[in-house]
């Protein structure tokens, strides 16, 4: 670290970027902040980080160049693809389910911290990509970031060569426009699903619910604590059954984990919050190899689980038990028979 700043006044202002917006700089990480905030102390004429703080309080542009210089904003599309397989082949099946009973053919998604908007266009390029009659829903795309920059060029949704790395030249022709050397936009008719904000997840929301939030690689700036609060606070607007989909550095701890039913799927997990009753078969193995090929099966053939530790009822039994679907128990089961599979128990529990 450099010696501009004493050790307090950059403990201090630490302090106050994670009061104020959320964002946890630990000691570690103390030059890249140093770095990062020269060009607004030559900018605004500030000569110690106290002087940014009081400014900032009045100065709104500030704010702004400051938030921008300390969140980086790189990324691209279909960024962690096993999420997308997730959201095509397991959530939208499940939602969709869930629409034909209740008959609302609403589908509200929010990237929360969506950085340049790659991730919301994922999101919406996995849907229509899987659901060939995607105009009979009501699709609400959201995205959110506490950058300017970032909202502004989501907005643009002009991206380049690099972001869009991982997009096939089929994908790339069917939703994006050439615009300028190496830079491609997404044409006029996708944009309109989706609306950008400038947000900071600490302040308040506006009051909207959701069948599915993805937040990922956002939740690395706050520290335990707001990543606990902010994991509530996802809950509460998620509408019931509604999935909360995060990276895996960011898994949930056990105080916000209590809010959700944790799935695993395509060897990830996602999070559900559980409708108001549900009916689920906790099924219990005879051994560790029949509960290791059962998870391989339930994967294989896309059945939502749960896995559950469990008391061992001997030294050679397994350790965890898998909750199923009550409606896909019956079938689940007979798989398994299929399979040679054994199951030492299974009984109903109502959640």
């Amino acid at each position: 670290m450099s010696n501009r700043f004493s050790a307090r006044e950059i403990s201090d202002f630490c302090l106050y970027l994670n009061r104020e917006y959320g964002l946890s700089f630990p000691t570690a990480r103390y030059s890249f902040v140093e770095n990062r905030v020269e060009p607004i102390l030559r900018d605004f004429g500030c000569s110690t980080l106290s002087d940014i703080v009081s400014k900032a309080k009045k100065d709104l542009q500030l704010r702004i160049e400051l938030l921008n210089c300390l969140t980086t904003n790189e990324t691209w599309f279909f960024r962690h693809p096993e999420h997308f397989k997730i959201l095509r082949e397991h959530i939208l099946p499940t939602l969709l389910e869930s629409s034909r009973q209740t008959g609302d053919n609403r589908l509200r998604i929010w990237s929360a911290g969506c950085s340049i908007g790659a991730e919301l266009y994922s999101i919406l390029f996995s849907i229509l990509d899987a659901l060939p009659d995607a105009q009979k829903l009501n699709i609400q795309l959201t995205g959110s970031d506490i950058s300017s920059d970032a909202i502004e060029r989501a907005r643009s949704a002009i991206y380049g060569t690099n972001e869009l790395k991982l997009l096939s030249e089929k994908m790339l022709a069917r939703y994006f426009s050439k615009h300028s050397h190496n830079n491609w936009q997404v044409l006029p008719e996708y944009r309109k699903y989706c609306s950008f904000e400038l947000l900071n997840l600490l302040d308040s929301w506006p009051a909207r619910s959701y069948n599915i939030i993805f937040c990922r690689n956002t939740m690395i700036y706050f520290d335990e604590s707001n990543k606990e609060k902010m994991a509530r606070r996802f809950f509460k607007v998620l509408e019931p059954g509604g999935f909360y989909v995060t990276s895996a550095n960011e898994m949930l701890k056990a105080g916000a984990k209590q809010d959700f039913t944790q799935v695993f799927v395509e060897n990830e997990i996602v999070y559900r919050k559980v409708q108001q009753s549900t009916e689920l078969q906790l099924v219990r193995f005879k051994t560790p190899t029949d509960l290791l090929r059962a998870l391989n099966l339930l994967k294989n053939n896309g059945f939502f689980f749960q896995l559950e530790k469990i008391q061992q009822e001997h030294s050679l039994a397994p350790r965890r038990a898998i909750y199923l679907h009550k409606k896909e128990s019956a079938k689940v089961e007979e798989l398994f028979a299929l399979n040679s599979i054994k199951v030492a128990s299974s009984r109903l529990i109502v959640k």
